[in-house]
């Protein structure tokens, strides 16, 4: 090409390129961070991305599973990253422009997400439409899958659970065309909280300050659990039966998901809202004031507790436990002792890592990589340095969640003492719900499901 025709080329390029490179703002040099600002406080990059968006598109909402990353938009789009290396694997969209977006969901073959009143399944390798279904309300919570069911939480008090596949009597599987309802449970409050699927049963939590523990395929309830304020954005697990309630009453509380007794209650002294975070024998827990506490899973007794400023958890490495001030600063606590690594000045001051404009970030419930997102469609994905392997939270050999032996449940050990407080049983009468949340009766047989209990 001769250097007379190459501006011709040049302007032809950016003609037939034109909505694309309108599309996306540049990024200064300063907004990635710097190698050197994260070494000093012993980080490096894992990977970034760029989302692209049109005009003036923003970012709304950054989420994950297990092996895949999900970057949603306000125009309704889903663009879907390999988890571990940031490669981008296709974009869909889930439908009309949204002011907010609820985290999406996975199984092995399918991706769950809502826009307005849809509740919309992606194909897991291609991100095709699948199918749509009107659920007649508007969501309040993200979805929750698992290979046979997606559940959803609406603003109503309702809990929607539809089957996406089906097995024969031969024990062969088939992936549905349409979803079916397997069942629906109607609340007192709007659902704030992720449903937990556990096997044979469902944990369903409402602002109505109640815990809904159900079969998982089919309209039976076992038993609700009361508390004196909101159940938190989502629960928490130890082992194979420990479920962790947060609630807006100050309390975490420790319940036998199998048996239903209470396991030990630890007051925070402030509304928990967050899901508790578990890895190994800790439980780490932040309430609203900021206060982290870590917990001993067995009795619930205190080990430390630290002020965050306000903090948000983020991730948790072998070692530290990263967090997030409310001016999107970061800053590091040590697992072992509770002792501030590096504060906020630290981190932003002293080492250079400016963060703040990264305006979305996330809860890593999987392992220790941390996640930052700029509205503007910039991600950033951290690890520590050296830390190729991702550490998992969970071994992934490990019993799951709601497991029941062939041979059944064995006797329930004696309880535990409470942390700082009496430890109830579900046959104490509840008379001060604030001072005594308890069990309540299994539903009677003609319950009508989807009535307000």
């Amino acid at each position: 090409m001769s250097c007379r025709s190459a501006p011709v080329w040049a302007l032809a390029l950016v003609v037939l390129a034109g909505p694309s490179i309108r599309a996306q703002a540049p990024f200064s040099s300063d907004l990635v961070p710097k190698r050197t600002a994260l070494g000093r406080l012993g980080l490096e990059r894992q990977w970034t991305a760029v989302v692209p968006l049109f005009e003036n598109e923003r970012l709304l909402r950054i989420s994950r599973s297990s092996d895949l990353f999900f970057a949603q938009t306000d125009r309704g789009s889903v663009h879907t990253y390999d988890v571990q290396s940031g490669r981008h694997l296709w974009t869909s969209n889930l439908g009309e422009s949204t002011p907010f977006a609820f985290p999406v969901s996975s199984n092995s073959f399918a991706i769950y997400g809502t826009c307005a009143n849809l509740l919309i399944s992606l194909d897991r390798g291609t991100g095709r439409v699948m199918w749509k279904y009107d659920l007649g309300a508007i969501p309040s919570c993200g979805t929750v899958s698992d290979e046979d069911r997606v559940m959803v939480g609406l603003s109503t008090g309702k809990v929607r659970a539809f089957n996406v596949r089906k097995t024969d009597a031969k024990g062969q599987t088939q992936i549905l065309k349409a979803p079916t309802e397997a069942w629906g449970w109607q609340t007192g409050g709007a659902i704030r909280t992720l449903p937990l699927p556990a096997q044979h049963m469902v944990v369903l939590g409402s602002t109505d300050g109640r815990v809904y523990v159900c079969m998982n395929d089919e309209r039976t309830s076992l038993y609700r659990f009361r508390s004196a304020g909101p159940i938190g954005m989502g629960f928490g697990t130890y082992g194979t039966r420990t479920l962790l309630i947060p609630s807006g009453d100050n309390n975490l509380y420790a319940l036998d998901l199998l048996t239903s007794n209470m396991l030990w209650t630890f007051p925070s002294g402030a509304p928990i809202g967050q899901a508790p975070l578990v890895a190994g024998e800790d439980i780490y827990v932040i309430n609203d004031a900021g206060n982290l506490s870590q917990l001993d899973p067995s009795t619930g007794s205190v080990r430390w507790t630290t002020p965050t400023q306000g903090g948000r958890l983020l991730a948790l490495s072998g070692s530290k436990i990263y967090l997030r001030t409310i001016d999107h600063d970061l800053f590091i606590v040590d697992r072992a002792t509770g002792r501030l690594l590096a504060d906020p000045a630290a981190t932003f001051q002293r080492a250079g890592l400016n963060l703040r404009e990264f305006d979305l970030s996330m809860v890593n419930h999987y392992d220790d990589r941390i996640y930052f997102a700029t509205g503007s469609g910039l991600i950033v994905s951290l690890r520590e340095l050296g830390s190729l392997t991702p550490q998992l939270l969970r071994d992934p050999k490990a019993l799951p969640f709601g497991f029941v032996p062939q041979e059944g449940l064995k006797p329930t050990p004696p309880q535990a003492p409470a942390a700082e407080a009496s430890a109830e049983t579900k046959d104490e009468p509840a008379a001060d719900a604030k001072d005594k949340p308890a069990p309540e009766p299994d539903e009677p047989k003609d319950a009508k499901p989807d009535e307000p209990k």
